[in-house]
């Protein structure tokens, strides 16, 4: 008989389905319920377009309150606000008001003011005064009063309560949770040691480019993760942070992986700040590009053209720049992107004429190359054989192994008769990978490896022709051995090898190729 539980009782008492209840064995494997959480990035900035603080689950809605709360008023620097025709006049929005009023927000989308507080602490249930629900949904717009209607809203009991609100709810010292569980001045000081320490040991993981977690942060694992492991090696360094540690509260230890990643996304979130601080007030420029994940899929492919468009006015709103400054935008040669009717660029353009399309020259370049890749017959063909060369070579891990080990025999035995130089980045051990379309200098790459591998890259085809049981095992090593020994081949790759060289390299890399050190021409094409 299953073990009852007060969660079992009320459930089966509620239960008449007939379905299994979570006291009983069929309710054991019950999904557990995902942690909800709000990130910086889903903080909405344009007013008119956020949704209701009481339509987001209870549980966060204090987060949802802090983001937007640190966030401060949406107030749109150096935007050109639409001009429309009230009460005889063409009247408009005026970028002053916001010095006068600090609660005071602009939406974009709606050209409508808002108010912060209220969005935050307004209380629906008590009696509208002052414009209670037009500074929540439907926004303020009558230019001609709205100095004195904002002043009147000021003064408003209302908001005087909404703000005293906000103020109290960032007040830390001043909660119902503070007040309860009060803290001595030794504990605040242990928890500051503590968080700046966690701090300090992101900051380093963040710089460095290393991952914060492991698979088993247990206290008796023997690799808890690179983050914890360093914050006990800080402790073994510093007594006074073993300390804090030891003698702290176990329950706010600024350890956990929701710590860590709040700790990520806190310095993130400075970066940026720095970042926009200088692009404040100037003309600016957008780079959008697309990529593929790790399971070969394109990150973008499912935004349409009027979401991507609207995820980045979106974006420069959320950090208060204005579109109305932007005087250049780049993207590649996607239709989605560079479209002449329904573009990204074109929607741009219809709101801001002098935000500039240009194609990246990069993205230009590569496609010269593709398409010079297969301007004939010959040199379709050519390219064609160079992923199968790379896959036969590559198709195990025994024939990997062989390739390194050959090429590494092979530059001994050249480096002790004086036929290749050396010094330090020469000479280094490389693999071979396939041409892609949509990599920057790929084909340059591949065809240099291939030009210093050849020798080895002939040996292990040999070997492989020679160990299939098979012909038709042995994945075409023969007919790739003959097609690689044909004149054609040859000539074919040291042509493209010159022609992508001189396209895509500079300096250098001209008087390397006059002497065919093809060895220090990898080593300089592969930092392009």
């Amino acid at each position: 008989m299953s073990k009852r539980t007060l969660l079992a009782y009320f459930s089966s008492s509620s239960n008449t389905s007939g379905t299994p209840t979570p006291g009983t064995d069929g309710g054991i494997n019950q999904p557990k319920r995902p942690r909800l959480e709000f990130q910086q990035s889903d903080i909405i900035g344009d007013p008119g377009n956020r949704k209701p603080i009481e339509d987001y689950p209870y549980e966060i809605r204090d987060e949802v309150k802090r983001a937007y709360a640190l966030s401060g008023p949406t107030q749109p620097v150096n935007h050109t606000f639409p001009r429309k025709w009230q009460s005889g006049e063409w009247r408009s929005f005026q970028q002053t008001w916001f010095h006068e009023f600090d609660w005071l927000e602009y939406s974009v989308s709606k050209d409508a003011a808002y108010c912060l507080y209220y969005f935050l602490f307004f209380n629906p249930g008590k009696s509208e005064k002052f414009g209670g629900f037009v500074f929540i949904k439907q926004g303020y717009v009558n230019w001609k009063k709205a100095k004195e209607a904002f002043a009147r809203h000021s003064s408003c009991k209302t908001h005087a309560n909404a703000r005293l609100s906000c103020d109290d709810f960032m007040n830390q010292r001043t909660s119902v949770v503070t007040k309860v569980n009060k803290y001595s001045k030794e504990e605040e000081k242990r928890y500051e040691i503590r968080l700046t320490s966690s701090l300090d040991v992101a900051r380093f993981l963040i710089m460095q480019g290393d991952a914060f977690r492991g698979h088993d942060e247990s206290s008796t694992s023997l690799n808890k993760g690179t983050f914890r492991e360093l914050v006990d090696w800080y402790k073994d360094k510093v007594k006074v942070v073993k300390d804090a540690y030891d003698n702290g509260s176990k329950n706010c230890q600024m350890l956990s992986h929701h710590i860590q990643k709040n700790l990520t996304k806190a310095c993130a979130e400075e970066v940026m700040a720095i970042v926009l601080d200088e692009i404040r007030g100037r003309k600016f420029s957008v780079l959008i590009d697309e990529s593929r994940d790790v399971s070969i899929k394109e990150q973008m492919a499912m935004i349409l053209r009027f979401a991507l468009k609207e995820a980045l006015v979106g974006m420069l709103c959320n950090h208060k720049l204005s579109i109305s400054m932007l005087r250049g935008q780049g993207y590649d040669g996607a239709s989605n992107m560079r479209g002449e009717f329904n573009g990204v660029q074109k929607l741009i353009c219809d709101e801001n004429p002098y935000a500039f399309y240009v194609h990246c020259f990069a993205h230009q370049l590569q496609l010269v190359v593709v398409t010079v890749s297969t301007s004939t017959p010959a040199m379709a063909d050519f390219f064609n054989y160079v992923p199968l060369i790379i896959n036969t070579v590559g198709a195990s891990c025994m024939r990997k192994d062989a390739l390194l080990a050959r090429q590494h025999d092979l530059l001994l035995e050249k480096v002790e008769n004086g036929e290749i130089l050396t010094r330090r980045g020469l000479n280094q051990e490389s693999s071979l990978a396939r041409p892609g379309d949509t990599r920057w200098g790929s084909h340059l790459k591949t065809l240099l490896q291939i030009l210093v591998m050849w020798e080895a890259i002939i040996d292990v085809l040999e070997i492989v022709k020679k160990d299939s049981i098979k012909p038709t095992c042995n994945g075409g090593a023969f007919g790739l051995i003959g097609k690689m020994e044909s004149f054609d081949f040859v000539f074919i790759m040291h042509l493209m090898s010159l022609i992508f060289c001189h396209v895509l390299c500079k300096g250098r890399i001209k008087t390397l190729l006059k002497q065919c050190i093809w060895s220090e021409v990898l080593m300089i094409a592969c930092k392009i």
